[in-house]
């Protein structure tokens, strides 16, 4: 009896063991409906751009620092970033949500090329990449200039 007790709880601690690490497992929790790493996204479009402008501040010291190996990971950030503007963009009228969404389109493809430059160690395009993407983000940022003299 001592043997099937034992077995048992043994198979129980098994059991529990397995469930906990299927639980804790990311493959999973990825698909448990919630989206855990939203916690570090912005909500408003006032934390997008405070996002937007630490990242672009990062990503054009790495590129006039010459450190061209971190780019591909900030330029992917700053692009994620600048996909939600529209989507929390719902006060901006349509002809300027529109500009936004070209614009955002436009720095996905810039910021590709960028970290597509700097992987490829070319300092050159990355430089002319950033002027690109700095172009860009001042199109972005116009749209929004109007909406934020009106509530002050």
């Amino acid at each position: 009896m001592k043997t099937t007790s034992q077995s048992y709880l043994r198979g129980l601690a098994l059991l529990a063991g397995a469930a906990l690490f299927f639980a804790s497992s990311p493959l999973l929790r990825a698909h448990d409906g919630e989206d855990h790493e939203d916690a570090d996204k912005p909500t408003t479009v006032a934390a997008a751009f405070e996002q937007v402008h630490h990242l672009h501040t990062t990503l054009a010291e790495q590129v006039k620092g010459k450190n061209l190996k971190p780019v591909h990971e900030t330029a992917e950030e700053l692009a994620e970033t600048f996909n939600l503007l529209p989507g929390l963009s719902k006060d901006l009228p349509a002809d300027k949500l529109k500009r936004v969404e070209g614009a955002v389109k436009n720095l996905a493809k810039a910021l590709d090329a960028l970290h597509d430059a700097a992987d490829a160690g070319n300092q050159a395009g990355a430089e002319k990449q950033l002027g690109v993407v700095e172009s860009l983000l001042k199109v972005v940022s116009a749209q929004y200039a109007a909406q934020a003299e009106h509530k002050h």
